[in-house]
């Protein structure tokens, strides 16, 4: 059965021909710790056969001691569950420790921002056609090979970028003339604008911002006219309160990133639209200012990741959905 997941469905899957066996091994792995969770049963059958048994301990004691009727424990089977999830939990973590020593620096840093909250969430969503989320097939298959850094299919797609240069994954996620860069920060731009008109007054896509006559700001400040941001909302954080946000998205494996961790990488981003924007906002708007960073590989800065739990709190409130479902 392992064969045929490894040489034949894996494969059919991808769109590629072979899938090698250190790939096979990061497939293995949940996709919340960078994989897409299809498990070598090989490797998780002891597990799983341990879980199993665990997990029907009461309904095998009542056959075995011939018991007329069988009383469900609620308050068990959930320390079960839980019991259940931590065997798995340490068995990946084990995994992933002994996976980490096979491979390279790079996949390394790759499984690490793949493992970043909400960089799996697409993986493991419903397929629902509003949201985006239904894919065919090669553009699944480009996904994945965008997850993986894997060489994209090149069916209906130029081999060069319209600069001159080879259509790599990185180079298409870098290039200011091959126009992936506008079309991530725009789709980003109006979903976040639509969920806000929802549980927000006066919202506006890329407002103007309020000239500035004498005003004394902070060095390094945008102080030129026509200067916009990309969302405005009012009644946000608070009541009546106007709030402003802007957005980036950047790409961890660009060479401007290299050497430099994750934490790091956002918290350079983000300060340098607090520097650029959060004093002209603050000082003439009289509003707040928040940047919104975000990776190529779905993950999010701190203040990203505050403002959309926020987001989600109100939109779970108004719609009466849990805050689970909503986020």
């Amino acid at each position: 059965l392992e064969y045929h997941i490894k040489d034949v469905f894996i494969p059919v899957i991808l769109g590629k021909l072979h899938v090698s066996e250190q790939l096979r091994k990061i497939f293995a792995l949940p996709a919340r710790m960078g994989g897409l969770s299809i498990a070598n049963i090989c490797q998780t059958a002891e597990l799983e056969y341990g879980n199993s048994t665990l997990a029907m301990e009461d309904l095998s004691n009542a056959i075995y001691n011939q018991d007329s009727a069988f009383k469900f424990d609620e308050s068990n089977q959930n320390k079960v569950i839980t019991q259940v999830k931590k065997n798995r939990q340490t068995f990946y973590d084990q995994y992933k420790n002994d996976l980490e020593k096979e491979i390279s620096p790079l996949v390394q840093q790759q499984l690490e921002l793949l493992s970043e909250k909400g960089a799996s969430s697409w993986l493991t969503s419903l397929p629902l056609k509003e949201y985006g989320f239904l894919l065919n097939k090669l553009e699944f298959q480009d996904a994945i090979s965008l997850r993986y850094n894997l060489t994209l299919s090149s069916l209906n797609r130029p081999r060069l970028c319209v600069c001159g240069e080879p259509s790599t994954i990185n180079h298409c996620l870098t290039c200011k003339l091959g126009g992936y860069i506008s079309l991530r920060h725009d789709s980003l731009k109006g979903t976040i604008a639509k969920l806000l008109e929802q549980v927000c007054k006066d919202t506006v896509v890329e407002p103007s911002l309020i000239p500035i006559t004498t005003e004394q700001l902070q060095r390094g400040t945008d102080v030129s006219d026509g200067s916009r941001l990309d969302v405005c909302t009012r009644g946000f954080w608070t009541p009546l309160d106007r709030a402003f946000t802007d957005i980036r998205v950047l790409h961890p494996q660009a060479q401007s990133n290299a050497n430099t961790s994750l934490f790091q990488m956002y918290r350079r981003h983000e300060n340098e639209k607090k520097s650029k924007y959060n004093d002209r906002v603050l000082q003439v708007e009289k509003a707040t200012f928040t940047p919104l960073v975000f990776s190529t590989t779905g993950g999010m800065g701190n203040e990203a990741s505050r403002f959309l739990k926020h987001l989600a709190v109100k939109l779970s409130n108004k719609s009466g959905q849990s805050y689970s479902d909503t986020v």
